[in-house]
């Protein structure tokens, strides 16, 4: 459902991080301001200079908005090793070289793995 949701609001011309936080107050309930959607307008291709996948960022906000600081700090270390190997790189440049298809699927694909940490923490409590 997340990965449903965040290419729903990708699709609507929200950006790699936006899009994600927006899928995940629908989908957990969660209350993001829209400042808090607004801050990720400057985070996307990799802050601007091809860093780090925005989507790894607002993955990790959302980690911390959704779960104590310890849990949040865990759920980002698998969120890393996981993305890495599918996608065998954090880096925006590198992610974007398979071309726009290749961002919808880099954000499907992380979708995916933050329901699954998401859902796996939650099954703990």
């Amino acid at each position: 459902m997340l990965k449903k949701k965040t290419l729903f609001f990708y699709n609507k011309g929200y950006n790699c991080s936006q899009c994600l936080l927006k899928a995940a107050e629908e989908v957990y309930g969660v209350i993001i301001s829209k400042q808090g959607v607004d801050m990720c307008s400057a985070i996307n291709t990799g802050f601007g200079i091809g860093g780090i996948c925005s989507i790894i960022v607002s993955a990790v906000m959302l980690f911390g908005i959704m779960f104590d600081e310890e849990s949040a700090k865990r759920l980002r270390i698998k969120l890393l090793n996981e993305f890495y190997a599918q996608h065998k790189s954090l880096n925006c440049i590198k992610l974007k070289g398979e071309g726009v298809n290749g961002c919808t699927e880099v954000i499907g694909n992380t979708a995916d793995i933050v329901e699954k940490l998401i859902n796996e923490e939650i099954m703990k409590k």
